[in-house]
C-alpha cells in the first residue's frame, strides 16, 4: 500500500513538472484592437498579428441556445469529461479499424481548442499531443473559459477567427444579436 502511495505521489509530481516545463502556448489568443464608440458599440477592428481578424469571445457574448447547439453537435459530454472523452475516442477508434480509414473524430471541444491554439498536421502523434494539451487546459481553466478559447479561435472563413469577428464581419452585429 505504501509503494502504491509513493508511486501515485511520484506520478503526480511528474505530471505537474511536465505541465510547468511545457505549458500550453496561449499566444494565438492575442486579439485585434477593437475601437468602440461612447455606447460601447464596435466602430472598427484592427487585425491581430498575422493579419487575422480575431476578437475575444466569451460564453456571455453568444446566445445560450447557440452554446447549447454547439455542445449538442460537437461534445455532448463536455460538462462532465476531464478534457478527453474515452467513449468518443473508443467509438472513433473502432470505426477507424472497421473502415480502414477515419470515419468520425473523437475530439472533445477541449481537444479542438488545444488544436486551435497549436495547429499541427492531423496525425496520431498530433492527436496524442492534443489529448495532453486538453488535460492541461482542463486543469488550468473553467469549462466556460475553454469554450471561450474555442469561440475566440473557431475559423469563420478566410482570415476571420472567432464568433464575434465572424458575426461582425458577416452580419454587421455581435453574436448576441443574431
Amino acid at each position: 500500500m505504501k509503494r502504491l502511495a509513493v508511486a501515485l505521489v511520484t506520478l503526480a509530481a511528474a505530471v505537474i513538472a511536465a505541465d510547468r516545463a511545457l505549458p500550453p502556448d496561449l499566444s494565438r489568443l492575442t486579439a485585434g484592437v477593437e475601437v468602440l464608440d461612447g455606447q460601447g458599440r464596435t466602430l472598427s477592428v484592427l487585425p491581430a498579428p498575422g493579419g487575422v481578424w480575431r476578437l475575444p469571445t466569451t460564453v456571455a457574448d453568444v446566445p445560450p441556445h447557440l452554446t447549447a447547439m454547439l455542445l449538442a453537435a460537437e461534445d455532448r459530454r463536455f460538462r462532465w469529461h476531464p478534457g478527453v472523452d474515452p467513449i468518443a475516442l473508443a467509438r472513433a477508434a473502432v470505426q477507424w479499424v472497421r473502415a480502414g480509414q477515419v470515419v468520425s473524430g473523437g475530439s472533445t471541444l477541449t481537444m479542438q481548442a488545444a488544436r486551435l491554439l497549436e495547429p499541427r498536421p492531423r496525425t496520431l502523434r498530433s492527436k496524442l499531443i492534443e489529448i495532453a494539451r486538453a488535460l492541461q487546459l482542463e486543469a488550468r481553466f473553467t469549462k466556460d473559459e475553454i469554450l471561450g478559447v474555442w469561440l475566440t479561435l473557431a475559423p469563420q472563413g478566410g482570415n476571420l477567427e472567432g464568433l464575434r469577428a465572424g458575426s461582425l464581419a458577416w452580419f454587421g452585429r455581435p453574436p448576441a444579436q443574431l
